[in-house]
């Protein structure tokens, strides 16, 4: 599969459509790329008129979200929700803002694929990132997503090389405005990949860092296997680190996931195993 291009979308929140269905006639100041940017529409009777000379209609505005965290775009005029269903998978896909004017998460399922308590997706992301020490070379940020960690990450390194395997939220990111970055940085490179299949092609020693940030072991227990992490080792250069997110699935039940993603990462020969915000950071030892 193609790489969808940047779509350079206007999308607006839930909130966003709601404040402008009840102003009055006149202008008014909103975000139109769900917070990264401020704009001045005109607000009429029975539509709204954009910077651009679009002019969606306020029944369809209105007709087109049913939460105020739902992302709404407007295309041609006419506004629909940031919203995939593919049938042959089942399987339903969103762009979600839990917070205004910040950056959003996708929603596969009724899934949010970021945390959206205390931090936001944007700053979980960042918080984890950090945990990284930037180096030259190039690193593997296994599960693109919406592409947060992807475009910090390319901060940090020489190359940032992503996979994601799933075509749904490769689309959704392509409207994402906050997914910018992924499409348009110089040193990141997507790639429409089965994970496993792209690390086993892959050359021993390549990398400087992999950072793995997978679903829930509920959702992909084969992206947390000793098999998998074994291929990790492989392709870390020496002295190369693994960043592994793994959250607090069943921390209610004293279940700690954690704990056996470090006795695995030991089997495999990654040392200095630590745990650290969100996840675990491993060593690929040098010698």
């Amino acid at each position: 599969m193609q790489i969808p291009d940047w779509q350079n979308a206007v999308v607006i929140s839930g909130r966003t459509a709601r404040r402008l269905l009840d102003a009055p006639a006149g202008p008014l100041e909103v975000s139109l790329d769900l917070g990264r940017s401020r704009s001045t529409v005109q607000v009429e009777k029975d539509r709204v008129v954009l910077p651009d000379g679009r002019r969606p209609g306020k029944a369809a505005l209105a007709d087109s979200f049913s939460e105020p965290e739902d992302c709404v775009e407007i295309a041609d005029g006419e506004p629909r929700k940031v919203y995939i269903y593919d049938r042959a998978l089942r399987c339903y896909y969103k762009l979600f803002q839990p917070f205004e004017d910040r950056p959003p998460t996708i929603v596969i399922n009724g899934a949010t694929m970021h945390p959206v308590r205390g931090a936001g997706p944007w700053e979980g992301t960042e918080q984890m990132v950090r945990e990284v020490p930037a180096r030259p070379g190039e690193c593997l940020d296994t599960c693109c997503g919406l592409g947060y960690s992807a475009r910090m990450l390319a901060r940090r390194f020489t190359t940032l090389t992503t996979c994601e395997v799933d075509r749904n939220v490769l689309t959704v990111a392509s409207l994402n405005p906050w997914s910018e970055g992924l499409f348009r940085s110089p040193n990141v490179h997507v790639h429409y990949a089965d994970l496993r299949d792209y690390v086993a092609e892959s050359r021993d020693g390549r990398f400087a860092c992999v950072f793995h940030d997978p679903p829930t072991i509920y959702q992909a227990g084969e992206l947390y296997a000793e098999e998998l992490y074994a291929e990790f080792h492989r392709v870390l250069a020496r002295g190369g680190v693994l960043y592994h997110y793994v959250g607090t699935p069943g921390g209610r039940w004293g279940r700690d996931y954690a704990h056996g993603v470090i006795r695995r990462l030991q089997s495999t020969g990654f040392r200095n195993t630590r745990r650290v915000t969100g996840g675990v950071l491993a060593v690929r030892r040098r010698a």
